[in-house]
């Protein structure tokens, strides 16, 4: 007859083999998962310095025994690493950055042990944004020309006359009665007197908000600076947005008229409009000038002159959202 009594200890030690095999089992995997938590909270010996999504340099944070490197060796490794100013391209814009080396190292000197990246410190120092050169195509729609031109910075395409015709005007297109109580258009409502200079008084022209209305009727944020420090439509210009600005080619000569509403109203004849579309490393502003459809370089002496003339008035292409 079979050994009853070796049945039971067979199965016992079978059972105690699949206990050991668990328990190795479990083992195994604990070390596993305690290395892998080892690895990835081990601080980073290298920091990556990023601009525009860009590595520009490469810094040794941590010392071959695993220490942090002090803080003034950080500092030199920017100082030796960083170049002076390095040209990016946001889209289709081309800016010119300085690069502050001194506020970057205090960024390393945060972000060494604790990050594989640290963003470096820039400023805008000049930018070239790409705008077709447009010659307005009636006498008085200098405004529509540029607003053409302004649009297209932002993809938008609409043809400048499209543009005049959906523009709106006010008062009576010519000028009823005589001075001084002659009464026209006011340019704060709507374009005031015959964009194709017919009539005995042609046309004079029209302000920012009938224009920046228009523009978001099409699609287009316009952000109106007038009146603002004129150093804002310079940032603007240096962020990558286009300006569209009113100024005075000369000083004069002035024509005064009463609005339907009995508003007095007093212009600059030499009222005019053109699209500003860089900063140049001089100071210097890049401009299309719709009067002649011509690319011209002004002078910030020069701009902000005739940027006075017409009360500094100014549509800027709003910047993006999110």
């Amino acid at each position: 007859m079979p050994n009853q009594t070796a049945r039971p200890s067979h199965r016992r030690l079978r059972a105690r083999r699949r206990v050991a095999t668990l328990v190795v089992a479990a083992v195994i995997l604990a070390t596993g998962l305690i290395l892998t938590a080892a690895g990835r909270s081990s601080p980073p010996s290298k920091l990556r310095l990023v601009v525009a999504g860009r590595t520009v340099a490469t810094l040794a944070v941590r010392r071959s025994d695993g220490r942090r490197r002090p803080a003034d060796a950080l500092s030199g490794d920017v100082r030796r690493l960083l170049p002076p100013t390095l040209e990016v391209s946001r889209g289709s814009v081309r800016l010119s950055l300085a690069l502050s080396r001194e506020a970057t190292s205090r960024v390393v000197e945060r972000a060494a042990g604790r990050g594989r990246t640290a963003g470096v410190v820039t400023r805008a120092i000049a930018s070239a944004i790409p705008a077709p050169v447009v010659g307005q195509e009636l006498r008085n729609n200098c405004e529509t020309a540029a607003l053409q031109v302004l649009l297209q910075t932002l993809g938008i395409r609409v043809d400048q006359l499209q543009l005049q015709r959906q523009l709106r005007h006010d008062g009576p297109v010519d000028p009823q009665g005589s001075a001084p109580d002659q009464v026209w258009g006011d340019p704060e409502l709507g374009y005031v007197g015959r964009a194709d200079g017919s009539g005995p008084a042609g046309g004079f022209g029209v302000y920012q908000r009938p224009v920046a209305r228009l523009a978001r009727r099409l699609g287009a944020r316009l952000d109106d600076l007038t009146g603002a420090p004129v150093d804002r439509i310079y940032e603007r210009i240096l962020d990558g947005r286009a300006v569209m600005a009113w100024v005075g080619l000369d000083d004069g000569p002035y024509g005064s008229w009463r609005s339907s509403a009995g508003r007095p109203v007093r212009v600059n004849l030499n009222e005019h409009t053109v699209v500003l579309t860089g900063f140049n490393r001089d100071g210097s502003l890049s401009v299309v000038n719709v009067l002649d459809g011509t690319r011209e370089v002004w002078s910030k002496t020069l701009f902000e002159e005739r940027f006075a003339r017409l009360g500094r008035r100014a549509l800027a292409a709003a910047p993006r959202r999110g």
